[in-house]
């Protein structure tokens, strides 16, 4: 999969950081892709169109295309942990549903800690302005 690629099928802006959320992702995510295979690739992509991922297909003409292909550099793509080998099938649905409830528990996870620590603040908050209360009322007498 290429960065590129994903910002154009969610439609997302030019600049927007899929990279680091697939650096985040290590469990999911593997950066990079061996020299050999993406030559292949591009290679595939130079001599059939078929093989062109969609945001390649849509520039504008066939130059643009070869070009696009031919500055692809391994730090361009990522692949899924899931699908090692080469021509590996495509991940099952099991697969892909266990992923997507992986990153919601880690959702859920970080959420509950934030919450944690706001609460624990409201607490502190709390007693801090009880105790300023006190004694401002001590003084008052």
């Amino acid at each position: 999969m290429s960065y590129n690629g994903i910002k154009y099928r969610l439609k997302l802006p030019a600049d927007y950081d899929i990279e680091s959320l697939v650096e985040e992702r290590g469990d999911l995510f593997r950066p990079g892709v061996p020299s050999r295979r993406l030559e292949e690739w591009k290679t595939a992509m130079q001599s059939q169109v078929s093989k062109r991922p969609a945001w390649i297909r849509d520039l504008e003409d066939e130059v643009s295309q070869l070009e696009a292909i031919k500055e692809l550099l391994i730090d361009d793509v990522f692949r899924s942990q899931f699908r090692t080998e080469k021509d590996a099938p495509p991940s099952t649905l099991e697969v892909l549903d266990w992923g997507l409830q992986h990153i919601e528990r880690l959702r859920k996870a970080n959420l509950e800690a934030r919450e944690e620590v706001i609460k624990r603040w409201q607490l502190w908050s709390v007693i801090i302005l009880s105790v300023i209360n006190i004694v401002v009322t001590l003084l008052e007498k």
